[in-house]
């Protein structure tokens, strides 16, 4: 779970998490994105601590690493935080420090980010987007950004091709 330092840390160059994890420069870094505002719905809403039917910026990204798409996500953000900013506007993407970086562009800190991961078969749109082959499970995570005990951002879900990936956890005792 210390990926997300890169993001949070001073950088010499522009960098991601992703970037870092898949040892690639920014020149090898692709992005492709799409961007609306939506509704929150039970699901999104409980997981934001919030209202059902609030506004939300739904970003949904393909990324890839030297031209092969490695990774897909759904990220969202509270409206009211990003409506009318740069955030809010896909020609900024890719952008340096990911998340965490955009956030603290609009003075809100990540102080703390739960992942949740479980596997299971991908979609047929996932299959076809991140050129899965057949029988290839697919790590599935739900990522919670906070900034002083307030959920800022919602990934869910985050998906990479369980052949592509390998999850290291560090317990400290």
């Amino acid at each position: 779970m210390d990926r997300y330092l890169i993001d949070a840390g001073p950088q010499d160059s522009p960098q991601t998490s992703f970037t870092h994890d898949v040892g690639i420069t920014w020149s090898q870094y692709r992005l492709d994105k799409a961007y609306r505002m939506i509704r929150a719905d039970e699901r999104l809403a409980g997981l934001f601590g919030v209202s059902t039917g609030i506004r939300v910026l739904e970003r949904r990204f393909v990324f890839y690493a030297s031209g092969n798409p490695s990774q897909m996500a759904r990220s969202c953000l509270l409206a009211a935080d990003v409506e009318g900013t740069p955030v809010a506007n896909p020609s900024n993407e890719p952008w340096p420090g990911g998340n965490i970086g955009q956030l603290r562009t609009l003075g809100i800190e990540v102080d703390k980010i739960t992942e949740e991961t479980a596997t299971r078969m991908p979609t047929p749109e996932e299959t076809e987007l991140l050129r899965i082959a057949a029988g290839v499970p697919v790590f599935s995570i739900t990522r919670l950004m906070y900034s002083k005990k307030r959920v800022v951002e919602v990934a869910d879900p985050i998906v990479i091709p369980g052949d592509r990936a390998v999850r290291v956890d560090h317990i400290v005792l």
